[in-house]
């Protein structure tokens, strides 16, 4: 039996479930730009217009920063190859404080999984593709867990999680400390992020896509790059090797 994430082939389908717009660029872009080279039609299905996130100096000054995230977006979403950017229409959450009103994480978990178990019967994917949240960001883990909520219970699309792994993720804290040292993520605990490499089911060699990949990141003018400041060396790896593991679902034989 093929296998749709590692045979990707003309007229395949995927469905990139993410939580704020350039999710899909700075977290799997490599792997959305490999997929549309390969001739898959990609679907981008983002969760929250990123109203939370924090603006470089004078990239939005006196506008809608939501709007201008999702401008980005599709911007970025048409470097990569994407076929279709459909919105949830929830509010950013933010990385932690109390969740605002008609946030992602204060939703019913149905709710979410609702409305992207709807697309999937829509699209019909092949592949089922989100950020694993092992960065921290409660809002990745909710479009995580609504994704497994959708799918758990019937047969369909193979699930699979963008990571981070926990070797590579303290190669970049090592060298951000240096570059960013004012990051919201110095102040967690180092031991609760990242994916345990021994998680990792596929490594993909996505170094032909890496010129689409830089041109989605340039889009995204209103937020830094988490790769801004890095080694050359690193920041090579981080877009030119992406890691995967893939999620069994209840019920699932696959």
């Amino acid at each position: 039996m093929r296998d749709p994430l590692l045979d990707i082939r003309p007229g395949d389908r995927w469905l990139i479930a993410v939580a704020h717009p350039d999710d899909e660029t700075f977290g799997c872009g490599s792997v959305i730009a490999l997929a549309s080279v390969c001739g898959a039609e990609v679907t981008v299905v983002c969760a929250t217009r990123g109203e939370a996130g924090e603006p470089v100096p004078g990239s939005a000054d006196g506008a809608d920063l939501g709007a201008v995230r999702e401008d980005e977006l599709r911007r970025a979403a048409e470097r990569l190859g994407v076929r279709r950017v459909e919105l949830l229409g929830y509010r950013d959450s933010g990385f932690d404080g109390d969740l605002p009103a008609g946030s992602l994480c204060a939703a019913p978990l149905d709710e979410v999984a609702g409305a992207l178990g709807g697309l999937i019967a829509e699209i019909r994917p092949q592949v089922v593709l989100t950020l694993d949240g092992s960065d921290g960001h409660r809002d990745h883990l909710r479009v995580g867990a609504a994704a497994r909520r959708a799918l758990g219970d019937s047969a369909g699309p193979l699930l699979a999680e963008h990571c981070l792994p926990v070797s590579l993720l303290r190669r970049w804290l090592d060298e951000m400390r240096a570059v960013r040292p004012d990051t919201v993520y110095h102040s967690l605990d180092p031991a609760a992020l990242g994916r345990d490499d021994a998680d990792i089911t596929d490594v993909l060699d996505t170094a032909r896509v890496l010129d689409r990949r830089e041109a989605a990141i340039a889009e995204h003018r209103s937020q830094v790059s988490p790769f801004d400041g890095l080694s050359p060396d690193l920041r090579r790896v981080f877009l030119t090797t992406d890691h995967l593991a893939r999620v069994a679902l209840t019920g699932r034989t696959r």
